[in-house]
């Protein structure tokens, strides 16, 4: 993993809490972020490093995912240490 992709999950991972929000809501948030640099990397870079965090177990998601306006992203109960929903 590169230097890149891992300020890319750890801003993802900021921007992801316990509840369920969507999953363009997760993105932007990340775009938000003071510590995120546009100008190198794109929305959908940052939508496949979110792909990457639901395959490795530490987020969840219900709905498409590629459809970022219908899909919601959470932290995964495990990792996080909670009950899931």
């Amino acid at each position: 993993m590169s230097d890149k992709d891992a300020q890319i999950d750890a801003l993802v991972m900021a921007a992801a809490n316990a509840e369920w929000q969507k999953t363009a809501m997760v993105i932007s948030a990340v775009f938000d972020n003071p510590d995120f640099s546009k100008d190198t990397c794109s929305a959908q870079e940052v939508a496949e490093r979110l792909y990457i965090l639901v395959d490795n177990g530490q987020l969840d998601i219900k709905g498409n995912m590629r459809r970022w306006r219908d899909s919601e992203v959470k932290l995964f109960a495990s990792f996080k240490g909670g009950a899931n929903d």
